[in-house]
Parts: structure tokens; sequence; C-alpha cells
């Protein structure tokens, strides 16, 4: 592994693996005196962008992961790159609601990357990403999650931070290059923050998110953020005129983990639709859906946050195995683990999993 440091004011280091570049900041002494912005703004306009490139967030879309992708693209177009906002599926929910608010419209729909130029936010697991991106030509992946499956044959900008929300991420990256987000971005990546932090209460959720809440927040149009984020998760878990499948890809992120391929849902139990009928319901739907997609094992992750309690349901060889040992529990008859709230797939459901696969092996 080849290593560069470069002290700036906040140092940008850049580690070269598996021909990756990766951008992460950190503070450094308050007497070296460097804006790193005019560095940051030079790495990001002196690459090579072609005509155009094309900015997108990971499949069944969440609220960070299009918002992130909207106002990444705007960041963009604002250094002088002609960015395009794109998302990996139907916009659904919680997204759909918020852009509604916001009186827009959803990107375009792309559905096969291959030989385009690319920029990844909000996930680095070509198992996420649209189809063929592993044949792409892949310039940024802007991230909060672990580094992913994502290898390139040239060195990219790599910038991932351990914070609550992708678009926490770009609003650092607009304060950073000085730019002034709009009303309508404001909103837009708050509600990303909200949502991809449960409203600042996840265990993900840390100081610099919460920083940039009040930072968005103050430059928004939202003027009643409790009874906005209410109606956000309201629209998190309608799912009138869907069918079961579709609820519950409706939040699905594939993976794999050593050698194991597995998909995991989220979805949220509702006053309409009761964490029991819930877990019988998506039980139901999940085998076809494992099989459709060529998994070896399917988890869900529903939760009730006002009971504080989730229902984990599974399916596939080994999957009981897999999830009594991470989540050490013991499953019930109908192949579902009862556990406390669990608020994170990243930080808490996905680390169970790999644990138990791990024992497993």
């Amino acid at each position: 592994m080849k290593m560069k440091h470069i002290k700036l004011w906040l140092c940008i280091a850049c580690l070269f693996f598996s021909n990756t570049m990766l951008f992460t900041s950190c503070s450094d002494s308050d007497d070296e005196v460097m804006d790193n912005s005019t560095t940051l703004r030079d790495i990001i306009t002196g690459m090579n962008y072609g005509d155009s490139v094309l900015v997108v967030g990971h499949k069944s879309p969440d609220c960070d992961a299009v918002f992130s992708t909207i106002a990444y693209a705007n960041l963009l177009q604002r250094l002088g790159i002609n960015a395009k906002a794109r998302v990996a599926g139907k916009v659904i929910c919680e997204p759909r609601y918020v852009l509604q608010e916001a009186g827009l419209i959803s990107p375009a729909i792309l559905d096969n990357a291959a030989g385009l130029n690319m920029i990844m936010v909000d996930h680095s697991e070509f198992a996420q990403a649209v189809d063929s991106m592993a044949f792409a030509n892949i310039l940024h992946v802007v991230d909060h999650h672990g580094t992913g499956s994502v290898t390139t044959a040239q060195p990219l900008f790599y910038y991932a931070l351990p914070i609550g929300s992708t678009c926490t991420i770009v609003a650092s990256m607009y304060e950073k290059l000085g730019l002034e987000p709009t009303a309508t971005e404001s909103r837009l990546m708050l509600s990303g923050l909200m949502s991809d932090t449960d409203s600042l209460t996840s265990v993900t959720t840390t100081d610099t998110d919460r920083r940039f809440f009040t930072w968005l927040l103050s430059r928004s149009d939202i003027s009643d953020i409790s009874s906005y984020y209410a109606a956000m998760r309201k629209a998190r878990s309608s799912f009138e005129g869907m069918t079961d499948e579709e609820i519950l890809l409706s939040d699905f992120k594939e993976y794999e983990i050593e050698g194991v391929r597995l998909g995991i849902g989220s979805v949220f139990a509702s006053k309409e639709l009761g964490l029991e009928e819930l877990c019988l319901r998506m039980r139901a739907a999940m085998p076809a859906v494992r099989e459709k997609r060529g998994l070896d094992m399917v988890f869900m992750m529903l939760g009730d946050r006002d009971a504080n309690v989730s229902h984990i349901p599974f399916c596939g060889e080994g999957a009981k195995e897999v999830a009594e040992y991470g989540f050490q529990s013991t499953a019930t008859a109908d192949n579902c683990i009862i556990s406390t709230y669990i608020s994170s797939r990243k930080a808490q459901f996905v680390p169970a999993v790999t644990q138990g696969i791990l024992q497993l092996k």
C-alpha cells in the first residue's frame, strides 16, 4: 500500500489501496493555517469528466441516497462540472413525500452504468449499485459506510467519513468550498440527514451530524421541523397500493460477506400495519425474493420505534444459525428473532450478521 500525507489545516490523507484513492478529513494543529477548500476544489475540478458525469445512489433509493445525489450533482455543477443526478430505482414512500413537499420531481432512473462516467454516493458495493457499475468509469465515491467491493483500474476521489449520513458529508463539502446551499438544497440534505439518523436518535449519529442539522435547518424553508419529520416518518411506512414484495424491497440492500450473498431489508411498523402482521407478511414474501435474486440468505429488520422492539425474520440455509449467533438470541418456531429496537442496519445489523457468518464458517 502506498501512502502520502499532505499537511493541511484539515489534512486530506491520500491512501492508495488496490488502485483506490481515499480522502478523509482530520483535524490538524491550529498553527498550520492553509485553506484546504482551495485544495479540495482543485482536486475535484482537476479530474477529467468527459462531456458529463452521472451521480447516483444505491438501489432501493432512500432519502439519504436520493438527496445526497441531488445535492452533490448541484455542488459539482457550481464548480463548472456537467454533473447530472440519477436514481437507481423508483422513488417511493418517504423520499417521494420529501420531493413532493419541495415541489420537485425525481431524477431519472438509470438502469445500466456500463461505459458511463459515474459518481457513486451513499454506497460502495457493486451488489447495491446500478447494473454493470463494474464496467463504468467510476470517478468519485462519497459515502459513510465501510469500504465495499468497488475497485477501479485508475485512482479515484474516495471521500468517506464515519458519520450518520451521506447528506451530512455533502453539506460539509458545501461549507468547506464556501458554497451556500439554497433553501431547497438545505431542505433535501436535512431530510436525508434526519432519515438516516432517525432525527439524530440513531446510534450512528455524531456531533458532526448535529452541527450540520442546525446549519441546514437555518438555511432551509422548514418552519416546524418536528411536524415535518413526523410526516416523513408516516410516509416511510405508508404502503398503500404496494404488494408485500414491493414493501420488502422498499429499503433493501444486498451484500456479499465471506462468500455468502445475502439481502437485508428494513421496514418500519405503523398504526396501519402493526409489527406482528408485518412480520407475518414479510416471512411469506422472503423465500421468493431470495430465489429471484439468487441470494443465499435474506434477513428483515422490522422495527417499532415507539414500542422499542424489532422483529428479525430470516430465510435460507444457515440463516437461523447466523441470526441466533449474531443477535445472541434464540429464534422463535416461525424463524424470527425478537430484539430490542435496532436503529441502524450499518452499525448494528450488518456487524451482527457478519459475526454470525464468521462463526458459521
